[in-house]
């Protein structure tokens, strides 16, 4: 592994996350002395970079795979779920969550398991393939990554993820969004960047 490669990667999106949250303080500014209501902005970020705590907080909106396939992910859920369903396609890594099935857990119970009646919540990936989603949006993001995707060999660092600052999403946003964590996960919709 090249770590200096890795190593200028990072330093490259920290560069540009700092050059987006100073120009974003630039305009924000100059639209308050303007008098212009502030936009909504869809940020994005790679999954592998991101530390899940500098998510929590925030709205998905969509992820892109590194194929360039984009899916609509409006809860933190559905991006685990689309993420892990999108690992499993594969069918070697299909055979590796299978084997890692019922041998995985957090502290109080199974994270990937076989029978959904052995969870709190459990996402369905595959038929007898289940993943417990009853945490906070960090937990759910670090035991997917570290306990799931890590162990199987899977490459998320070509995964993006599009997200909505907190405090910048509208309150019709926010209600949809809220509803859609307490209701039961759908099949995600597929869509094309143009879409986004």
């Amino acid at each position: 592994m090249d770590y200096i490669a890795m190593i200028e990667k990072v330093r490259e999106e920290l560069l540009q996350e700092v050059n987006q949250r100073c120009d974003d303080l630039i305009r924000r500014y100059q639209e308050e002395e303007q008098g212009i209501s502030p936009k909504i902005e869809v940020r994005e970020r790679t999954l592998a970079w991101s530390s899940p705590a500098t998510l929590k907080g925030k709205y998905p909106v969509a992820l892109t795979f590194a194929s360039g396939e984009a899916v609509l992910t409006p809860t933190w859920k559905k991006v685990v779920q689309t993420i892990l369903k999108h690992c499993n396609e594969q069918p070697d890594m299909h055979e590796r969550l299978m084997q890692l099935r019922g041998k995985v857990f957090g502290r109080q119970r199974i994270i990937l398991g076989k029978v959904p009646e052995e969870m709190d919540v459990p996402l369905q990936i595959d038929k007898d393939l289940y993943f417990e989603s009853k945490f906070d949006t960090e937990a759910l993001l670090t035991m997917m990554e570290r306990k799931v995707l890590e162990p199987v060999g899977y490459d998320f660092s070509g995964i993006r993820i599009q997200y909505l600052e907190r405090k910048r999403v509208m309150p019709e946003i926010q209600d949809t969004t809220q509803r859609e964590n307490r209701e039961d996960m759908s099949e995600p919709m597929k869509m094309n960047m143009s879409q986004i």
